[in-house]
């Protein structure tokens, strides 16, 4: 079985990103010769001071937009992008990435915000986040949690979908999408998992995720996501996975 492994580096060299792991982190050019910096933050989450070194990196006449993903994008000029990231950084701030890694983990307010939310959410999604940022895939993988069967953060539509259940357990869902001409719903395999298990079955799925796309990273020109190996082998190596897991 494949073992995860986290890269985080990468250098900005005045002109482009320059990255070793793979991993295409969140700064590119723009067809307005603009540059938009991809900014982590799970749960779409944000300090006011953090939000206020935001401010400060677009300026008074600068632009951001929210992402459908809950990141902020900067929009600022190519000169202002190793000042940029030296401030997001101050402000314990991180780039997010574009492909090849899990990317920004959306959730919904959860418990201590909605009424009727049965889980925290946004404590699940900063742990998963440190648990998993930088860690290097076949592709893109997202990840939603929600707090109820409202289901606000869209999580059947995800490549891994948690729900919260009562008593600090999560349903799990895997293999749907949200994007493109041919959205899916994923599959419900689990119900009543433990949070304290929540980043282990994580983990067991994405180690299986990396193994089973070695075979078929050419038939899908190296950009194999998890839903397109399900459809090649089931679901059930990610439920002996996820079995196998629970029962330690």
């Amino acid at each position: 079985m494949s073992k995860l492994s986290q890269n985080n580096s990468f250098s900005w060299n005045g002109d482009a990103v320059a990255c070793d792991s793979g991993i295409i982190w969140g700064i590119a050019e723009q067809v307005n010769g603009l540059m938009a910096i991809l900014v982590n933050t799970p749960g779409g989450v944000l300090t006011g001071t953090q939000l206020k070194a935001l401010a400060e990196i677009v300026g008074e006449d600068g632009v951001m937009k929210i992402s459908r993903r809950m990141s902020p994008i900067l929009l600022i000029p190519k000169e202002k992008v190793e000042t940029a990231i030296s401030c997001l950084e101050s402000a314990g701030l991180r780039i997010a990435n574009l492909h090849k890694s899990v990317r920004n983990i959306v959730a919904c307010p959860g418990k201590g915000f909605s009424s009727n939310s049965r889980g925290d959410t946004l404590e699940l999604a900063a742990a998963l986040d440190k648990e998993f940022y930088g860690t290097l895939l076949p592709w893109d993988l997202k990840i939603a949690i929600a707090g109820c069967p409202r289901n606000c953060a869209g999580i059947t539509c995800q490549d891994i979908g948690l729900m919260a259940e009562p008593r600090s357990r999560f349903s799990l869902w895997l293999g749907g999408t949200e994007t493109g001409m041919n959205p899916r719903h994923g599959a419900l395999v689990k119900k009543g998992i433990p949070r304290t298990q929540v980043p282990a079955v994580i983990r067991k799925i994405l180690e299986i995720y990396c193994e089973k796309a070695k075979q078929y990273e050419p038939e899908f020109d190296y950009k194999v996501r998890l839903y397109n190996i399900i459809e090649k082998t089931g679901l059930n190596p990610f439920l002996q996975g996820i079995d196998d897991v629970l029962a330690i």
